[in-house]
């Protein structure tokens, strides 16, 4: 292959998952002669510092070996260039491969970097953070807290997701909150706002079901105040995306969303926890080039 390509690999992602995939991947490439270089990252932030400087030593295609959080560093770093992004996802949710149409196997994930043609996706901001698949408060941070306890006890991503789940369910609770858009308002109790350029979150649950990456809209899904007992039965058609169709949940497409609450939450912003409302989130169209089957 003419291009440099670069892999930023993430060793704790995935709970040792990242330390195998990169060994398999690394041992694909060398056989094929595929040239490449490889880095691995050491603290939070990183992987977006070694992004920026493999830009700058003429990387031609960047490959990030990682879960969500690493994938959005790399990516923040490629905004606006003309440097595509390759994605082998193998964190604990891999919720941002979902739309995009990547395999989660590390090697058909290798496949698809080294055959697929690059497209212009969409990112987004939550404030003054970039993400590109889905952000927002409420429920979904809670479930993230408790993941973060599970994940420390468990190889299992999906079992610490589903875990962290049953325990924010345990302790629901809605915030009033007052929200604004382009054409637009409302005022309510709500369990969770999401504002969706992909279509999961937390490991699994499909809240924004008609996002899509390419469309220069963000999807938005507001679960207004419901029981216990009423979130546990929607709880199967949340995981399904079939939720739309219920009385607690507004649905729409937009270029722009704001929120403030009561009391202040703070924001899931793909998958990390971070600084929190009052939040604007907004679409930025056509603005990072990734490497995602047609």
């Amino acid at each position: 292959m003419e291009s440099q390509l670069h892999l930023i690999w993430n060793p704790v992602a995935g709970n040792g998952a990242a330390v195998e995939a990169h060994q398999l991947v690394t041992d694909a490439l060398a056989e094929r002669g595929i040239p490449f270089s490889a880095e691995k990252t050491e603290y939070a932030g990183h992987a977006t510092e070694l992004a920026k400087q493999a830009v700058q030593d003429g990387a031609k295609r960047i490959v990030v070996l990682g879960g969500d959080g690493t994938i959005r560093e790399v990516a923040s770093a490629l905004m606006n260039t003309d440097v595509p992004l390759g994605i082998i996802s193998c964190g604990t949710g891999n919720d941002i491969i979902r739309p995009l149409k990547i395999p989660k196997d590390p090697l058909a994930a290798l496949d698809v970097v080294l055959g697929t043609e690059a497209r212009q996706m969409d990112a987004a901001m939550a404030n003054d953070l970039l993400y590109f698949n889905v952000a927002g408060f409420g429920f979904d941070v809670d479930v993230l807290r408790y993941v973060e306890i599970y994940k420390k006890r468990m190889r299992n991503g999906s079992l610490a997701y589903l875990r962290g789940l049953l325990a924010a369910l345990l302790h629901l609770s809605s915030r009033k909150t007052k929200i604004s858009w382009p054409g637009g308002s409302m005022e309510a109790d709500v369990l969770i706002i999401a504002a969706g350029n992909g279509t999961h979150f937390g490991g699994g649950m499909m809240v924004t079901p008609k996002a899509d990456p390419f469309d220069g809209l963000l999807d938005i899904c507001i679960i207004t105040n419901i029981s216990k007992l009423r979130a546990y039965s929607i709880l199967p058609k949340f995981m399904k995306g079939e939720h739309l169709s219920t009385k607690f949940v507004t649905y729409f497409k937009t270029t722009e969303l704001t929120a403030v609450c009561e009391p202040a939450s703070l924001l899931d912003v793909d998958g990390d926890i971070l600084q929190g409302t009052p939040v604007t989130f907004k679409i930025l169209p056509k603005s990072l080039w990734v490497i995602a089957p047609q």
